[in-house]
């Protein structure tokens, strides 16, 4: 063998060796499988947390947002119901269509019942609704069984397809501009009776609608009728006898003061005077309910309660009018909703049934959650101050309820503004809309308060402000809505923003949605709820699908060291589904 040869096989036999050696410390095949599942695991747990964590998030996000649509929608409920209570009182001829938001509600300068729909507005705005309106729709008895049902007692709607102010199917039903001064809001008489300038048809369909910030939350809609009865009991308009039942009135309110509690309650006195639209009537054994009206002259009219038989038969006199207090009226009625029915006979004819809707009240309302608690201190200069009111029945929750127009919020000793909301009466700076900023010390409070029933309450407690030189905790912010994917296109956004050292200064809120200022110290009071600690703000109008935005909330606390503590900067982000 040669040299050269013998070198040539000794770097063959060296690489060998090498090649031998990395080969020995490179990671086998199945190595590199097993650390590729183990990413490929990693990876798939984080998306599957990720997916999870946002679906946690939607569900808070709904949550939250359905919680506060029920409660809105319970406090419309009864704001609805009071206003439709009042509307009812109106005399009937001058029940007419009405808007709070136009000038003079839409009706002309003397219209004679400005006073109730200023009420129903006052008492609207305490619970933070801004506008009502109301649509009046003229019903007739079918008698000519116009839509072919082979009825002639239906209600159906005032019909004026061609626009020329008379019905389509009865041209005596129209409208009559008699006094010839360009409207239809008078009254006239002919043949002997009060007549209308609108469409004289005994019935009307009345819907209450109410609104916040220009979206409709809620609506009532009854048959409000001439006789106050509805269509069930009035088989025509053209009765033989006539019945008008005028004490009590329909919705009308009655009381009892045959306890001392009663007595004390009802005797209260309050600094606000109860609206002069209220009715309210004394129904005890001492002095029971009187039911007066008119009917023809000499005709009896047979009084019932509810489901009873005749209870008491009223004499009309000479002029038809009849009154009388028949205590078998009184002791049948019972606590809560209760109908009193009415029917005139005279010579084998009968009137239609006239039917009173009435509430009896037997319990004053009272006062619960008091805040800041009695004695209690709170760490803030802007305190919640708030009392939950409420109208316990002893039996039923059919009461008269809370009458927003008599509740008084004194501070010691000193009226001061406040809201009603959700049956909380809450101290608010009427300059702001939101809670006062004081100074630390001891105060008294007090709220005077009634029901419709007539029956009146006071609580009064003393609190403690106090705020800390030193707060090492900045303000937190919680519970961000909407955040992530699946935003609705209509988004309410809002978090929970609080301090519970030192209190948030609520002029501090800044809420940006993409950039922009949507709620400040200029209108904090209308999107910052202190009894919650919550900030909301709905958009004025729906974004487009798959749009992602912005949010950033700021926050700052009362105490002011150390100075890198005082303020929060929040931002978060969404996208429409």
């Amino acid at each position: 063998m040669t040299a050269r040869t013998s070198r040539r096989l000794q770097r063959k036999a060296k690489g060998a060796v090498q090649a031998g050696g990395r080969a020995s410390r490179a990671p086998s095949g199945k190595a590199w499988t097993a650390r590729g599942s183990i990413l490929l695991e990693t990876v798939l747990a984080m998306f599957i947390m990720t997916t999870v964590g946002v679906s946690l998030l939607s569900m808070v996000q709904r949550s939250l947002v359905v919680s506060f649509k029920a409660r809105e929608q319970m406090t419309c409920s009864r704001m609805v119901q009071t206003g439709s209570a009042r509307i009812k009182n109106l005399d009937f001829y001058y029940l007419f269509a009405a808007d709070s938001g136009q000038a003079g509600y839409g009706l002309q300068a003397a219209y004679p019942y400005r006073t109730s729909l200023d009420g129903i507005k006052s008492t609207l705005g305490t619970a933070q609704f801004d506008r009502f309106r109301i649509q009046v729709t003229f019903m007739r008895r079918d008698i000519s069984d116009s839509n072919g049902d082979g009825l002639t007692s239906d209600l159906v709607p005032f019909k004026d397809d061609n626009a020329d102010a008379i019905d389509d199917i009865d041209s005596n039903i129209r409208y009559r501009d008699q006094n010839t001064d360009g409207d239809f809001f008078d009254t006239y008489v002919a043949a002997g009776r009060t007549v209308a300038e609108q469409p004289d048809t005994h019935i009307k369909k009345v819907q209450l609608d109410i609104f916040r910030r220009g979206r409709l939350v809620c609506s009532q809609t009854e048959l409000v009728s001439l006789e106050q009865f509805s269509g069930d009991y009035n088989p025509s308009s053209e009765a033989s006898l006539s019945l008008l039942i005028s004490t009590p009135a329909n919705n009308g309110f009655l009381y009892s003061l045959a306890s001392a509690s009663q007595q004390q309650a009802w005797a209260l006195p309050l600094s606000k005077p109860y609206p002069a639209d209220i009715q309210r009537y004394r129904a005890d054994s001492v002095s029971p309910l009187t039911v007066a009206g008119e009917t023809d002259p000499l005709a009896g009219v047979n009084l019932y309660v509810n489901a009873s038989g005749v209870l008491a038969n009223l004499a009309a006199g000479m002029d038809g009018a009849f009154s009388g207090p028949p205590l078998a009226v009184t002791l049948a009625l019972a606590e809560g909703g209760d109908e009193l029915r009415g029917q005139a006979s005279k010579d084998g004819y009968t009137s239609p049934i006239g039917q009173r809707s009435l509430i009896y009240d037997l319990q004053p309302p009272s006062a619960s959650s008091l805040s800041p608690a009695p004695g209690g201190t709170a760490n803030t200069r802007s305190p919640y101050v708030a009392a939950v009111l409420a109208d316990p029945g002893l039996s039923t929750t059919t009461t008269s309820g809370i009458c927003p127009d008599v509740i008084t919020l004194l501070i010691d000793g000193a009226a001061v503004g406040h809201s009603y909301l959700d049956g909380a009466v809450v101290w608010i700076d009427p300059a702001t809309g939101a809670s006062p900023v004081l100074s630390t010390g001891t105060y008294a409070a007090a709220v005077e308060f009634g029901d419709y029933a007539g029956y009146k309450a006071s609580v009064t407690w003393t609190f403690t402000l106090a705020v800390p030189d030193t707060d090492n905790s900045a303000p937190s912010v919680a519970n961000k809505t909407p955040l992530g994917a699946s935003a609705p296109s209509l988004p309410e956004i809002s978090a929970k923003v609080f301090d519970n050292q030192s209190g948030i200064i609520p002029a501090s809120i800044v809420l940006k949605l993409d950039g922009a200022v949507v709620v400040d110290s200029s209108d904090i009071g209308s999107h910052y709820d202190p009894g919650t600690d919550r900030v909301y703000y709905t958009p004025a109008s729906s974004f487009v699908s798959g749009s992602n935005h912005s949010v950033e909330l700021t926050a700052s606390h009362w105490a002011t060291d150390p100075a890198d503590k005082v303020t929060t900067v929040e931002t978060w982000d969404f996208t429409i589904e």
